[in-house]
């Protein structure tokens, strides 16, 4: 009575529903999970009733128009694809957008696939033609998708185990796989004879203790240095006191190396701070800055020491009652080094509270003021 096909899409339909059920007494007011799991029922309900109707387009015994010598079509294993494709997207619904996007993935590929091979095994009634013209029409779509996936199987696995490890280990890791990988092409370019199982045997090897070293990275976390660069963002502001910072003042630029059209100098001569604006050969105590427009300035040390250059440009209101200074500056450096400062200001000066002015931290009575239109 049940055609294989449409078993699979009453199975999907059962499911869905079962699953719509679960996920309205557990969640409570998430309309749009809701309506989605009931879009995906009736959808693969209306598929069910179409092979229901049209036998999966099974040519009946005794019809004429079946050829005496067509070879039994095989089984598929893309209708299994496009099932399981169904039930995560339901439970990507309920659990993480990201499951849901993995679940479509398969439904898309199983979906096509399995279109595509239904149509080439009824091309003729010769199997190997019709595997050729299914060749020539999906093979420039599933080689590169196959060669992105085996990608990633190689490279996040691999990522998360130099994540785990200390830089020294990471490194020599790093060296061995180059190396095994190197020698296994030596080894596969000599003997071009060596048999296609043993080949394969050591490339699922390789990938297998690839994917379980990456989940044990994984399990065990990333490194401590990893978790405190994390936890006190270590890479994402600046610190612009007095005093050197670890992390930001690591490996400063000593040198200018492209000047793209600075609007000022800075200089920080003999422990006194003096500007001298572009096209004007007198120092100066006050530069102008253009208001939303991105400005460089350059910043040479010539006291002995090591200091930086400081904006301070204002400040910004983050909630009720809680106010944020605006700052930037550059890493600390030595005597007779400079550094280009690129910044942007998008408020006037003249609409804030505080003048804006560069300074050098830990310099008392050394400024320069910033007016900005």
């Amino acid at each position: 009575m049940f055609t294989n096909g449409s078993k699979y899409l009453i199975g999907v339909t059962g499911f869905s529903a079962v699953v719509l059920v679960v996920y309205i007494a557990l969640v409570d007011g998430a309309v749009g999970g809701a309506v989605a799991l009931a879009s995906i029922m009736l959808a693969v309900g209306l598929l069910a009733g179409l092979a229901l109707f049209n036998r999966d387009g099974d040519v009946e015994v005794g019809d004429t128009a079946a050829p005496a010598n067509a070879e039994p079509i095989g089984s598929s294993l893309w209708p299994l694809v496009t099932t399981v494709g169904i039930v995560v997207m339901g439970v990507g619904l309920i659990t993480h957008e990201i499951v849901f996007l993995l679940g479509l993935s398969a439904l898309v590929a199983g979906f096509v696939e399995w279109v595509i091979q239904g149509w080439s095994e009824t091309a003729s009634s010769d199997r190997k033609f019709n595997a050729s013209v299914r060749g020539r029409l999906i093979h420039p779509l599933e080689f590169p998708v196959l060669a992105a996936i085996g990608a990633a199987v190689v490279v996040v696995p691999f990522s998360r185990i130099m994540l785990a490890v200390s830089k020294t280990t990471g490194a020599i890791v790093f060296i061995l796989v180059g190396c095994i990988v190197l020698v296994g092409g030596i080894v596969f370019a000599l003997r071009p004879n060596l048999k296609k199982t043993i080949v394969v045997g050591l490339c699922a090897a390789g990938a297998v203790g690839i994917v379980a070293g990456g989940i044990a990275g994984a399990s065990a976390g990333k490194r401590d240095q990893l978790v405190e660069a994390n936890e006190e963002d270590h890479f994402a502001h600046k610190e612009c006191g007095e005093e050197k910072s670890k992390y930001f003042d690591f490996n400063s630029e000593a040198k200018v190396s492209m000047r793209s059209n600075p609007t000022a100098t800075i200089e920080f001569v003999g422990g006194k701070l003096q500007a001298r604006e572009l096209g004007l050969d007198s120092p100066t105590s006050k530069i102008t800055i253009q208001k939303s427009s991105n400005t460089s300035i350059i910043f040479r040390n010539q006291t002995e020491g090591e200091y930086r250059l400081t904006l301070h440009y204002g400040e910004k209101k983050v909630q009720e009652g809680v106010v944020e200074e605006l700052h930037t500056c550059t890493q600390m450096i030595e005597e007779g080094e400079e550094q280009l400062l690129t910044f942007r200001i998008d408020k006037s000066s003249i609409a804030s509270k505080k003048p804006y002015t560069f300074s050098v931290p830990g310099v008392e009575d050394q400024s320069i003021e910033v007016f900005v239109p």
